[in-house]
């Protein structure tokens, strides 16, 4: 088996999620109170607890979502599971992959991610949009006149995120809607991810990065931006930083991934958006997801 392991971003949180995993393994809540001492925010109270609109603020949704993933990394590696030859993280996921790959502490990943989310949050505020049913091509010849909105997401080939200010979004979406489009979704997000309205918060997060060391991954993470596995600490942190403004290239990573000889995939996170994302790319690759002990027990059962 050659293995990848990815990471979902946000979308994937709920309330209520982790439920099972919290119970069974101390080391869970024992990342989540980790983070929460460094944030002074108590992040498994509103996994437990809620309400909906605090964990899908960004500034909770990400650093939630960090402990969560982690975490299962931690799981997955307690019971038993090998190193992946890839990690890959969609959007945000690629901190966790960063972590996981050694890149940072849990210390200073919970103050990047924190960070990262309170400059996005300062961003012009704007809306995100699945579009499903129209190529990439179809897509950026709607959005091509708006300069306040950018194409976001490349999930897979006829799943397209859109991201940018409100009324231009909302504009393209019905464009898109008339053109075809099987559903248009809006996201569970407060921020508009990946688009042009990032720039700014682009440039503070650029200076933030700087008072960070990172180290060279000892598993390549894929990254979003280029599909590129970078080792040098500039090469990583400018990645993060063009991250923000660009498109998340999901197809292309899970393509080459594929041409490197991957042929299982397991997303380690609430949710089960990346497998089934996997699944429209390429179903020749195994795809699993791990959100709790059944999916950890059927991974076992199926790889082993």
């Amino acid at each position: 088996m050659s293995l990848g392991i990815l990471f979902p971003g946000q979308g994937s949180q709920k309330v209520g999620m982790l439920e099972e995993f919290i119970s069974k393994y101390p080391i869970v809540s024992q990342t989540f109170e980790e983070a929460s001492d460094i944030l002074s925010t108590n992040l498994l109270k509103i996994i437990k607890k809620g309400p909906v609109e605090k964990i899908n603020d960004t500034e909770n949704t990400q650093p939630i979502m960090f402990c969560a993933g982690y975490s299962i990394w931690k799981i997955w590696k307690e019971e038993g599971g090998e190193n992946p030859i890839f990690f890959a993280g969609h959007s945000f996921g690629e901190y966790t992959a960063l972590l996981a790959a050694s890149v940072f502490t849990f210390k200073d990943g919970i103050k990047l991610v924190s960070e990262r989310a309170k400059l996005m949050k300062k961003a012009p505020h704007g809306k995100m949009f699945a579009i499903i049913g129209l190529s990439v091509d179809d897509i950026s010849k709607i959005v091509e006149p708006y300069n306040d909105v950018s194409i976001a997401n490349i999930n897979a080939p006829t799943q397209i995120v859109i991201s940018g200010a409100e009324e231009s979004s909302k504009k393209i979406s019905e464009a898109a809607t008339k053109a075809g489009a099987k559903k248009v979704l809006e996201l569970p997000v407060s921020i508009a991810a990946h688009s042009i309205l990032m720039k700014e918060s682009a440039v503070d997060f650029d200076k933030f990065l700087q008072g960070f060391k990172f180290k060279e991954p000892q598993i390549p993470v894929v990254n979003n931006v280029d599909v590129m596995c970078e080792k040098s600490e500039g090469n990583i942190k400018d990645s993060l930083v063009r991250q923000l403004y660009s498109s998340v290239q999901w197809v292309n990573t899970i393509e080459y991934m594929e041409q490197q000889g991957v042929n299982t995939l397991i997303e380690l996170g609430p949710g089960n958006i990346l497998n089934s994302l996997n699944k429209r790319i390429d179903n020749s690759i195994q795809s699993f997801n791990i959100s709790d002990s059944k999916g950890l027990d059927r991974v076992f059962e199926e790889i082993n």
